[in-house]
């Protein structure tokens, strides 16, 4: 009885040191898209002002599609 509980221990702190690395890898990821998304945004405004609006076109396009079904 007492081995499945040091196995089921294990498991659990295994399962944990997993999701730590997969979260550290996806905070990796996250802060480098801000990173670019900012220098981007900074080198060229108006090019990302237009992509803003033309993402909010196309969703607002798409959600009135799904509104009338």
């Amino acid at each position: 009885m007492n081995t499945s509980r040091v196995d089921v221990d294990g498991l659990i702190e295994e399962g944990r040191e997993k999701f730590n690395d997969f979260s550290e890898k996806g905070m990796d990821y996250v802060a480098s898209a801000n990173s670019f998304l900012t220098d981007f945004i900074r080198e060229e405004p108006l090019i990302a002002i237009a992509s803003a609006f033309a993402v909010g076109y196309v969703a607002a396009r798409i959600l009135s599609h799904l509104s009338r079904r």
